[in-house]
């Protein structure tokens, strides 16, 4: 496996590990204690951009496959690496949201309820697991 892939992927593990203590506080613990929801908002912001280098350094390596293409944006890097059959459509859909969300985090965090946080904390780790489990299994096959 490539080796900024591998840094990658160990980098989202390790938020993820992180992600799944601070979900074990209650939701009005993480909706109140600004520092604690900071945490959360921190390390899903890195987990996501874990999930972004991967799918685009992934990308990069594909870069010879002219029906791909190059991403246009962040969500666009998930949307491509549907099209290279990483992970069903379903998938690509909640993908292209954490995307979103992590733009959300980055450039427009006075939008963000905190209970969102919390739902997103408690419901979408889900999905970043599978994107890294659905991305292993699509390396290993390289």
């Amino acid at each position: 496996m490539d080796e900024r892939l591998a840094e990658h992927l160990k980098l989202l593990c390790k938020y993820l590990g992180y992600l799944d203590t601070l979900a074990q506080n209650p939701q009005e613990r993480i909706i109140n204690d600004i520092t604690l929801r900071g945490a959360v908002e921190r390390y899903l912001q890195l987990a996501i951009e874990s999930c972004l280098n991967v799918g685009g350094r992934i990308l990069a390596i594909q870069a010879n496959d002219p029906e791909i293409g190059a991403p246009e944006n962040y969500a666009d890097i998930f949307v491509k690496l549907g099209k290279l059959n990483v992970y069903s459509d379903e998938d690509v859909l909640s993908l292209v949201n954490m995307a979103r969300f992590r733009n959300k985090l980055v450039h427009g965090y006075w939008e963000i309820d905190p209970k969102m946080i919390f739902e997103i904390l408690h419901n979408s780790l889900k999905d970043i697991n599978r994107y890294m489990d659905n991305v292993t299994t699509y390396l290993n096959k390289q």
